[in-house]
């Protein structure tokens, strides 16, 4: 038996190797993340994460192309949702890649199956919902293109192939067994980022050779794509451009925007208070403090959520956050859902009962789903209109989980004006409590309006909007 000195050398003699033979083959520039992942030889799970046009999927690729170099008679698949989708995308990249060094043969003509290498190793085509060879055994090597398009089922249906067992990429007993690929930014609330043992790699556009040139500066390609890029909007510029997770598909509010819509705490000075409150035990309790300045604006200044908490620990937690903030809970306005009304044969106490006793007097909400989510976007406004609607409603960073909320509410399919209902998980991790909190106490302000109401003006805390 080797030792695992002997076996890691094995490994650098077969990759000086693969490097004499592949002298004559152009040798791709790799940066940042993209260059990191081409020295993994361990079993693992990883994604190379980021923006659009980072060269994510021909980073991925190239090392797949390398594994199977360099440990002859592998098996491996390239993956996708949809196996049609591989067509035009990951296997044009394919071939780029299996062009640079040769001596790869395709088989399946312009629908590939498998392609083979000169040392053995083959890779299988597939999709999940067709994977036909690329799943029916144990593999050394997975590549998934796209991952942020699977549920966490399919994810681990696919490591069950990769477990280690395959015995073909084994260099003296050491199995590899890799599951890796690449993947766009999602929902702030994605599998991908919940799962503890997939490793992510953040990709950025500067670590594109074809983008930005050795001295950092733009190529005449990086012009023409980062231009497309900075020209997106909403989500699609959060995820596309800036590589961050948010928002959903369907996103019902397409105008958010971190950089409008998260701002510092305002200066108020006798600034009118209220709060909005959506029960829950086994879904979370969701609690916002909101205020307005002269101008109309809304901020919501305060955040408590909980879940399987009962009534003291919350207005425990209520307090201290009121305290913080300044404000007496004495007086204080706060619209709930009317199920706190709600009572009991065994208990005739209702939650608005129990919240009383604790020094909270609630009121029942405007609970119409259809103008709330009207409301919520009137206020969001809308810069890509001309002239742009400018924003009216704010969130301080303490507030933050309410507007990563809105960016996960998507169209109800059975009514298009409407806010899908999603209830949140065991672990209370999602759902949209936040949400309805936030539709309580904006529908509560609508009809505090004052005819005597100054006009609106731009927020004085964000320039623009």
């Amino acid at each position: 038996m080797y030792s695992a000195v002997a076996t890691d050398d094995l490994i650098l003699l077969r990759e000086r190797r693969r490097r004499v033979s592949s002298a004559h083959a152009d040798t791709p520039t790799f940066r940042g993340a993209a260059k990191e992942i081409q020295s993994i030889r361990a079993s693992c799970e990883f994604l190379l994460s980021g923006p659009y046009e980072t060269g994510k999927t021909f980073a991925v690729l190239y090392l797949l192309d390398t594994l199977l170099r360099i440990f002859p008679n592998s098996r491996a698949a390239i993956l996708r949702k949809v196996r049609l989708w591989l067509n035009s995308t990951a296997l044009e990249t394919w071939r780029t890649v299996i062009a640079l060094r040769g001596g790869v043969t395709v088989y399946g003509g312009e629908r590939p199956e498998w392609y083979d290498y000169k040392n053995g190793s083959r890779v299988y085509i597939g999709g999940l919902d067709n994977p036909g060879n690329s799943l029916s055994g144990e593999r050394d090597f997975i590549y998934i293109n796209q991952a942020e398009e699977l549920n966490v089922e399919d994810w681990e249906t696919i490591t069950t192939r990769a477990t280690g067992r395959a015995a073909h990429a084994i260099v003296d007993g050491m199995p590899i067994g890799m599951v890796v690929g690449d993947c766009n930014p999602g929902p702030a609330d994605h599998w991908i980022l919940r799962r503890p043992q997939l490793e992510l790699h953040e990709s950025r556009h500067e670590d594109n050779p074809t983008l930005y040139d050795d001295t950092g500066e733009l190529t005449a390609r990086g012009v023409q794509t980062m231009g497309r890029l900075d020209a997106l909007t909403g989500v699609r510029y959060q995820r596309g451009r800036m590589g961050r997770w948010v928002g959903a598909e369907g996103a019902y509010y397409t105008q958010l925007d971190e950089a409008r819509h998260v701002v510092t705490m305002p200066e108020r000075v006798g600034w009118p208070v209220w709060a909005g409150l959506d029960y829950g035990f086994s879904h979370p309790l969701s609690f916002g403090v909101y205020t307005v300045d002269p101008f109309d604006n809304v901020y919501c200044i305060g955040h408590h959520s909980a879940h399987k908490w009962y009534i003291p620990q919350h207005a425990d937690a209520m307090d201290s956050l009121l305290d913080n903030l300044g404000i007496n809970k004495v007086g204080l306005r706060i619209v709930a859902g009317h199920d706190c009304w709600n009572a009991g044969k065994d208990d005739p106490e209702t939650i608005a009962d129990k919240f009383q006793k604790r020094g909270y007097t609630l009121e029942r909400a405007v609970i119409s789903r259809v103008i709330g989510a009207r409301n919520i976007g009137e206020r969001l406004g809308n810069p890509e209109c001309d002239p742009p609607i400018p924003s009216s409603l704010f969130f301080v960073e303490q507030a933050r989980p309410i507007f990563d909320t809105l960016t996960r509410m998507v169209h109800d399919p059975r009514n298009a004006e409407d806010v899908l209902k999603v209830d949140a998980d065991a672990d209370g991790r999602g759902g949209d409590d936040d949400y309805d909190s936030l539709r309580y106490a904006l529908m509560a302000r609508a009809r505090l309006v004052s005819v005597h109401t100054p006009p609106r003006t731009p927020n004085r805390f964000k320039e623009g909007f």
